[in-house]
């Protein structure tokens, strides 16, 4: 019977996450995630108390978190060309491995405004900037970046990397990671020819 539970709440958790990842959060009703998923909206009901607790699990992904998963990878990382490499890679490789809860949570946290995002979110969201802002900040201090601004920097970084979520297809010719890895050549080495 646990089985079956765990079974029927996971499917409901993917329905609820393709919906919001292409509707938001306020498009999408419990009526939708019931059809959606193939059941009765009072089994949905029976398997989660209300919309944000589908959306909460939606938005959220199995096992180690995207902070955890850089953190973690960027340990035996020794210079902060490494770093951002690992850092940009991992993250696109999560979003990859994540797909769904990745464009879930983005829609919600772009849409829904800063005062309406969860403090676990910010809170998230902050970390993962910080430890970007900081990558870049060694490569400064220790000559290997170029950066006036490693705020804006990082911002750019970021912004190519979740900007993905409204192209990439998975199954294409280039992984997600692949597609960071140009990136990050691209940002490292810049577009300019020699002179």
């Amino acid at each position: 019977m646990q089985k079956d539970t765990t079974s029927s709440s996971r499917r409901i958790i993917e329905a609820a996450a393709q919906l919001f990842a292409e509707r938001g959060y306020d498009g999408t009703s419990m009526r939708d995630i019931a059809l959606a998923a193939g059941i009765s909206k009072s089994l949905l009901y029976h398997h989660f108390a209300d919309k944000y607790e589908i959306f909460s699990k939606a938005s959220a992904s199995d096992g180690a978190g995207l902070n955890e998963q850089v953190r973690e990878a960027l340990v035996d990382a020794t210079c902060a060309r490494d770093k951002l490499q690992i850092f940009m890679t991992i993250t696109a490789r999560y979003f990859e491995e994540n797909r769904m809860s990745w464009m879930a949570s983005s829609q919600e946290f772009w849409s829904a405004g800063e005062n309406h995002v969860s403090l676990k979110m910010r809170v998230r969201r902050d970390s993962f900037e910080k430890m970007l802002r900081s990558i870049l900040d060694e490569g400064v201090s220790s000559g290997e970046f170029r950066i006036q601004d490693t705020r804006m920097a990082g911002r750019l970084i970021l912004s190519s990397l979740n900007w993905m979520q409204r192209w990439y297809k998975p199954g294409g010719t280039k992984t997600a990671e692949m597609i960071a890895e140009e990136y990050f050549s691209l940002i490292v080495n810049g577009i300019g020819g020699s002179d």
